[in-house]
């Protein structure tokens, strides 16, 4: 198979032999598999035979999916399942027990953040904060029980981008893994397993499928550590369906494309942006003011299609928000549409942010996910509604 992604997008896991001789691969619509007799399920059942049996564990549409998520990443196998939640909720219960300790970063999806603070740690799991980007934090957060670190390169919603070979060598040397959520850069930017990272994670909804009409996850890894999650994962049974596979399947073929347009385009609204005066601060990695800036350019290939911005306060971002017309007022990423949201309408200040006046989330914070639309047009409308405030 080529080198390129772009040839390993639309042929890798793929059989050319296949009997139909259609060029699509076939949607699987079936829950269970029949036997010629009781001798064949027998030597199914003693693995002398292994074969499809039943939906939950084997699918042949979802079997290509897999097969090409895991080339494209440079992994050895995958799991895909329903969401990008389920794929970390199954990642961390494989791996956690009562009593381990879990790392995660400061900043990190707010429905990650409450997994971790709300669920895992009412099963024993104790959970503690490392600051993005420091590696002291990380180092001296790591105690004698400490078994994993989870975060996100780039983060939501500022886009903070990890040292990914300095994070890999000091875990492996405490012997604590890593987990990556590399949802916001896709495979076309960043590999974190080509850097030592044990486990990444996408929520395929986003950039992979890439059309806004697929709920997906994926999880990839080493063999020996994909098997020991597949196994709990095919006893929780979140496994995906083969007509939402297929559409995976075909997003995934015009990814590198569809990825080489919106970092071309963000990167150019982004340094828009910059130059705007009623914007206090522009988030976006291949920025100078971007505080990791230099790791971005070392270690991505492109920079992604979601830029955050401050309006500097939530009445600007909201009214902002209202007066363009091209961006959907929606809280996701990656697909054809752009899509925008103020970002405190989605994660409120809790009360003790408002009460000190210090925020996580800038007030007005503005997230923006650029779809395929022209640019041109996305900076018309951009410009037109700065006009507005």
């Amino acid at each position: 198979m080529s080198k390129h992604i772009r040839t390993r997008s639309v042929h890798s896991g793929e059989e050319k032999d296949r009997e139909y001789r259609g060029i699509p691969p076939a949607i699987a619509l079936t829950s269970t598999y029949f036997f010629k007799n009781v001798d064949e399920l027998q030597r199914h059942k003693d693995q002398t035979e292994p074969r499809q049996e039943y939906g939950r564990y084997h699918n042949p549409t979802r079997a290509v999916a897999e097969r090409k998520l895991a080339d494209l990443e440079g992994a050895e196998d995958a799991i895909v399942c329903s969401s990008g939640m389920y794929a970390l909720t199954v990642t961390l219960m494989r791996i956690l027990k009562p009593g381990d300790h879990l790392l995660i970063l400061d900043e990190m999806y707010h429905r990650t953040q409450d997994l971790c603070a709300f669920v895992l740690t009412r099963f024993g799991v104790e959970v503690s904060v490392v600051k993005s980007g420091s590696l002291d934090s990380l180092r001296s957060s790591i105690k004698e029980n400490t078994r994993l670190f989870l975060f996100e390169t780039p983060t939501n919603p500022h886009l903070y981008v990890q040292d990914l070979e300095s994070i890999a060598a000091l875990c492996k040397e405490r012997k604590v893994k890593t987990l990556a959520d590399a949802t916001f850069a896709s495979p076309v930017n960043l590999l974190p397993l080509k850097f030592g990272i044990d486990i990444v994670v996408h929520s395929c909804t986003k950039y992979l499928a890439g059309h806004n009409d697929v709920m997906a996850g994926v999880i990839l890894s080493r063999r020996s550590i994909i098997e020991s999650i597949r196994e709990l994962h095919f006893t929780i049974g979140g496994t995906l369906d083969a007509h939402s596979c297929y559409l995976l399947i075909r997003g995934l073929k015009t990814l590198p494309l569809r990825i080489a347009h919106q970092n071309a385009s963000a990167e150019a609204i982004a340094a828009f942006l910059v130059a705007q005066p009623g914007i206090e601060k522009v988030f976006y990695p291949s920025l100078s003011t971007h505080p990791n800036v230099e790791i971005a350019k070392r270690q991505m290939a492109g920079f992604g299609g979601v830029i955050s911005f401050d309006l500097g306060s939530a009445e600007r971002a909201k009214q902002f928000v209202d007066a363009l017309s091209i961006p959907y007022i929606a809280p996701s990423l990656g697909g054809a549409e752009s899509l925008v949201i103020p970002y405190s309408v989605v994660v409120p200040p809790s009360p003790k942010e408002v009460e000190s006046g210090i925020f996580a989330i800038e007030p007005g914070l503005v997230r923006l996910s650029v779809g395929f639309e022209d640019r041109e047009d996305l900076v018309d409308d951009l410009s037109h509604a700065l006009k507005t405030l």
